[in-house]
């Protein structure tokens, strides 16, 4: 039979046919859309009342009695609880009726209709709903396991028992001969790995498609996408139980190609199910290229035979990535990596037996060891992001310049590592790159077969094999060597250490995933003692978080239940210990980003000359105050400086209650001020505090934060009706004969989510405060210092101007330090109770690092960057907010920005879990962001000042996807 007549053309029936034959056979009556299938005809009929049904008019290749047990399954995984379509009866009491099509009879079933849309609609998958994927298919398969029928043993092109056959009859309608080739040469690796193993696993009814296409979900009450439902069992049939579990793993690579391991969430949850067999461990990765490689040949045959098929045609492309992503894979190291996820035993690699070193004259001078991770001592100023592998030749070659040196082996490598990335990069390193000043010999650590191939020189012992890619080989292809043989003389090299069946059909990568180091491991050894250099630590479990909640009180709280280890950090990025950057949306301290070579110079600088206290006469502290003095009205002219945000609120509410002579407070709930006794009596934030309300000191009192978006007032007029409220609570407190001596708000609500105070609120709060006597505190600890874009302090959005400013966080780009700014009557006022001294808050360090700090901002001109970039970023949100119901609103200005997320967008219901649950997706698709306000649904989104528009894209692009776009 020719390959091209082996194809199915879906029924020539029309929507009017199929509507009709349903109003005809059934007694049902509706619209007609017709939905999706490769071979199938499936209409979705709705009626007026809004019921809805699936008329199926199957391809007559296939018998009644498989259309009856595809019936069955249904009515089983139904009485199981499953969400599955059901037969309805015809008006004759029929589940199937037989209709002529151009003289030839079709089965037509009409089935009730599972709501939900498919998961192939809703984006990529999020880990957690891989796994809901991978235990309803355990569960499916436990349903199926005593089901028996005559109509499930088909001969179907879908059944993997058959798959070799399949693809070997089709392969000629691959157009491509460059594919056609990759999937000839996969099958045969299939086959060599299923030979063995094929007549030990389990066969049983399977549903045969439990894929994103052929399983519907929504969002719960907490909108987490779940699935609801399973349809399309037009492939049920009796094959391998693990088939079900590989062709619902290979689903997964259409959304993730760049992670190959992204399947272990669907695997582990399979097997809580349905524990696997060590023959189904083995056969699963094989199958699961098998399954690739059938979509390949199958759909290329289905649009040789009905050219027409436009769901076909569009399935070409997410089939060859379904077949290419587990096709490039070393099965031996899937299988490894999946049978340390399951728990299972995994053999380790033997211990080698070197007679002689790699390279000799290294037993004389053993070669220096360059690291290019995160503890890197020759990687600076994100010199790797511009050319990684440059960057590494000349750090190798300046660390050789006189003698040798070599790379660390399983290092997280930054310079393999983009500033932006979805998926995890291959940034670790298998193989070891070698440097020397001259050319040294390379010589067999062992005897064994030398082959050439793939432009490397590969030693092939008894039990492990030597990988070489040098530029000059002294051994021709096939010779036979003894330990102490020259293999290559050379200046540079790149070696691995492998077992000897890991270079059998291909040789191992030079670089891998974070994700699949451990199971490459069981492949790849460390050659350092081939090099005569330290082992790397045998990568056992890591307890450094233990360690920290053991010795670091737990009340310093960490982000994240699984947090990654940062160690490093560029510009807006956070690198951790695997090489990886993230985008940081938090980090509004380092204002100017991460690893800034200027502010580091100058604190080395200052560090090696002097540091000290403010008592003593240095110029740095004058030219600090000054410097801040020159951001403010002439009417503040004396600074004070202090550690942190916590200090300078606690000594600006010292200082106004020395001036005024009164000790109450009014302050504005939802409000984050400091951790000190002062400060914290002051913060009304719940989320910081949850006994906020319950342990506020008497002479502390709160009006309601003048948010418009959500509280008491909203939207037009909010901020008088505000206002009225608090100058109300002004009066009552002086009549009250406790008057308000210090009022102190932010002018945008930091902790709150980026709230800005409603218009026209604050000047009339300020003149109220002022006519009853008391003074005004403008925190701009969070949102000061140009984060906001458009001015450089907060307080001037309002047209106000504060007596006290309170600032920290930004001033010292990481380093502690803050100031209250205020007029010199007002710090005179303490003088009674003795001088100020902060030992480290105008230090010689802090005050050089204050004023290096404030000069690179208005060089750079990162007010502007702000302004201009905040205005681009908060633009995509808010395009955003029109295709996802959960955005409510984006609050802000300039790169202080919140993103509140609304259950409903009438009642405003807080989607906190919502909250929680993007962020820890968000993780995983390379962005740190975190919740923040009383109901912690509000996305904080405050990065350092130096923040691209590539950065804003990515992190809206990234949003978009957890959100489901």
């Amino acid at each position: 039979m020719e390959p091209s007549s082996t194809g199915l053309p879906r029924p020539a029936v029309t929507i009017d046919h199929v509507v009709a034959w349903a109003h005809q056979h059934f007694g049902v009556e509706g619209r007609g859309v017709e939905l999706g299938s490769q071979q199938d005809r499936n209409v979705l009929l709705t009626g007026d009342d809004g019921s809805q049904h699936l008329a199926k008019v199957s391809n007559p290749v296939f018998a009644r009695a498989e259309i009856e047990a595809q019936n069955l399954v249904m009515r089983q995984l139904s009485a199981r609880g499953h969400a599955t379509p059901r037969p309805v009866p015809s008006l004759d009491g029929d589940e199937i009726v037989t209709v002529d099509v151009d003289g030839v009879p079709h089965a037509l079933r009409l089935l009730t209709f599972v709501p939900g849309s498919p998961l192939s609609s809703t984006g990529a998958p999020w880990p957690a709903t891989l796994a809901q994927i991978g235990r309803l298919a355990g569960q499916v398969a436990t349903a199926l396991a005593d089901v028996v029928h005559p109509g499930l043993e088909r001969d179907l092109q879908w059944d993997l028992r058959q798959g070799e056959s399949v693809v070997a009859d089709r392969l000629a309608l691959v157009d491509d001969p460059g594919r056609r080739a990759l999937v000839e040469e996969a099958v045969a690796r299939v086959r060599t790995r299923l030979d063995p193993v094929r007549d030990e696993l389990p066969t049983q009814p399977v549903h045969g498609d439990l894929t994103t296409d052929n399983l519907v979900g929504g969002r719960d009450a907490v909108g987490a996408l779940q699935v609801t439902g399973i349809i399309d069992f037009g492939d049920a049939m009796t094959s391998w139980r693990v088939a079900e579990l590989a062709v619902a793993c290979s689903a997964v690579f259409r959304d993730e190609p760049g992670q190959p391991l992204a399947v272990l969430p669907l695997v582990e949850a399979f097997d809580a199910e349905v524990h696997l067999t060590d023959a189904e461990l083995t056969a699963l990765w094989p199958l699961v290229v098998l399954r690739g490689a059938t979509l390949v040949v199958s759909g290329a045959e289905q649009l040789a035979v009905d050219p027409d098929n436009a769901y076909a045609a569009a399935a070409l492309d997410d089939e060859w990535a379904m077949f290419e992503v587990p096709a490039a894979q070393d099965p031996e190291v899937m299988t490894a990596a999946i049978r340390l996820a399951l728990g299972r035993p995994v053999t380790a690699p033997p211990v080698p037996s070197l007679v002689a070193p790699l390279v000799p004259s290294f037993t004389r001078r053993p070669p220096v060891v360059v690291r290019l991770g995160h503890d890197s001592d020759v990687l600076w100023d994100g010199s790797w992001l511009e050319d990684g592998g440059s960057v590494e030749q000349r750090a190798l070659d300046d660390a050789a310049s006189d003698g040798a040196a070599v790379t660390a082996f399983a290092e997280g490598r930054l310079t393999r590592a983009p500033a932006l990335s979805r998926d995890q990069p291959a940034t670790v390193a298998l193989g070891v790159d070698l440097r020397t000043a001259s050319a040294v010999t390379l010589a067999a650590p062992f005897a064994g077969t030398v082959t050439r191939r793939d432009g490397a020189v590969v030693l092939t012992g008894r039990d492990h094999a030597v990988v070489l890619r040098a530029p000059q080989a002294d051994v021709p292809d096939g010779a036979t060597v003894s330990a102490g043989d020259a293999l290559a003389t050379t200046d540079r090299a790149t070696v691995w250490l492998t077992v000897a069946d890991a270079v059998g059909d291909r040789l191992p990568p030079r670089f891998v995933r974070p994700a699949e180091l451990a199971a490459w491991r069981t492949r790849v050894l460390d050659p350092a003692p081939l090099l005569g250099t330290p082992p790397l630590p045998d990568g056992g479990p890591d307890d450094l978080l233990a360690r920290r909640t053991g010795a670091y009180a737990p009340l310093q709280s960490h982000y994240y239940a699984a947090p990654p280890q940062i160690e490093r950090g560029w510009r807006e990025h956070l690198i951790d210990t695997t090489g990886r950057h993230r985008l940081d949306m938090v980090n509004n301290v380092t204002i100017l980003g991460h690893g800034h070579p200027e502010v580091a110079a100058a604190a080395a600088d200052q560090w090696r000359r002097l540091n000290t206290n403010s008592r003593f006469h240095y110029a740095a502290v004058a030219e600090l105050s000054e410097r801040l003095l020159a951001t403010v009205p002439d009417d503040l002219d004396t600074v004070l400086l202090v550690n942190s945000g916590s200090e300078a609120v606690d000594l600006a509410l010292r200082l106004t209650a020395a001036f005024t002579g009164r000790d109450d407070v009014l302050c504005v709930t939802e409000s984050y001020h400091g951790w000190t006794v002062a400060s914290d009596a002051v913060s009304t934030s719940t989320s910081d505090n949850p006994r906020a309300d319950e342990t506020r000191p008497a002479h502390v009192h709160a009006v309601e934060l003048p948010n418009a978006y959500r509280g008491t007032h909203r939207g037009a007029g909010a901020g008088e009706a505000y206002a009225r409220d608090a100058v109300g609570e002004i009066e009552r407190l002086a009549a009250a004969g406790t008057p308000v001596g210090t009022w102190i708000a932010e002018p945008r609500n930091g902790n709150a989510g980026a709230i800005g105070l409603a218009p026209g609120y604050l000047p009339r709060v300020y003149d109220a405060i002022r006519a009853g006597g008391g003074v005004c505190v403008s925190d701009e600890v969070q949102v000061g210092y140009g984060r906001q874009g458009d001015w450089f302090w907060g307080y001037e959005e309002h047209g106000v101007v504060p007596d006290v400013i309170t600032m920290a966080k930004a001033m010292g780009n990481g380093h502690p330090l803050g100031a209250v700014v205020t007029r010199a009557e007002i710090a005179r006022a303490l003088a009674d109770q003795g001088t100020f001294f902060s030992s480290a808050g105008g230090s010689t360090l802090s005050s050089r690092i204050g004023g290096v700090v404030l000069g690179i901002l208005e060089r750079d001109g990162l007010q502007e960057q702000a302004r201009v970039v905040g205005a681009h970023l908060r633009a995509g949100l808010e395009r955003l907010a029109e295709r996802h119901d959960l955005i409510g609103a984006v609050h802000g200005r300039g790169l202080y920005l919140g993103v509140e997320l609304v259950r409903d967008r009438t009642t405003l219901e807080p989607a906190a879990e919502e909250a929680a649950a993007l962020c820890d997706r968000l993780l995983q698709l390379g962005v740190v962001v975190q919740p923040t306000g009383d109901r912690q649904n509000i996305l904080k989104v405050k990065p350092p000042l130096c923040f691209t528009r590539e950065s804003a894209d990515f992190f809206v692009a990234r949003l978009d996807e957890a959100l489901g776009g």
